[in-house]
């Protein structure tokens, strides 16, 4: 994936005047404080990245980081925190992050919806370079955002 062509995917999408999520945010909708927590929640100092999307602000339930998921797409980076894609997620929501460098990441999507005990939902698969990450929450309430799913789908498919 590259910079252009992410950018481009973007601007294409919003040119299309496609539903647009709350809960995915480009270019002047990226603030410094929405750039400040995902730069804690990774653990990470992002000063000289450029962010171009990022996917969560805040998550009903979640608190110190704890249950919250997001991702952050900068000019060079690719960060992510999931919640761990597993049967038990539902009750203790461990998490995994990473970092990958943008010139690595081939291929990115979302996946399927969990299959977590209990009816609550966790998120969706995050698949990069046809691997499951975790699960991504789209968005921040009880029900996960369909805009949000169609918007990075259509945008992470353009990058190809």
């Amino acid at each position: 994936m590259t910079t252009e062509k992410l950018i481009k995917a973007i601007k294409d999408y919003e040119r299309h005047a496609l539903p647009i999520s709350k809960n995915v945010f480009t270019g002047d909708n990226i603030t410094a404080e929405l750039i400040e927590k995902h730069c804690n929640r990774y653990g990470i100092n992002c000063q000289g990245e450029q962010p171009i999307l990022i996917v969560n602000d805040s998550i009903v339930g979640s608190f110190g980081g704890y249950g919250w998921t997001g991702l952050m797409i900068t000019d060079k980076t690719l960060y992510y925190k999931c919640t761990k894609d597993s049967f038990l997620s539902g009750l203790v929501a461990l998490s995994s992050k990473g970092i990958i460098p943008l010139e690595q990441v081939h291929t990115i999507a979302i996946g399927h919806h969990d299959t977590c005990f209990g009816t609550a939902y966790v998120g969706h698969q995050l698949v990069i370079n046809n691997e499951v990450m975790g699960l991504l929450r789209m968005g921040g309430s009880i029900e996960y955002d369909e805009k949000a799913i169609s918007q990075l789908t259509h945008i992470f498919k353009a990058t190809r």
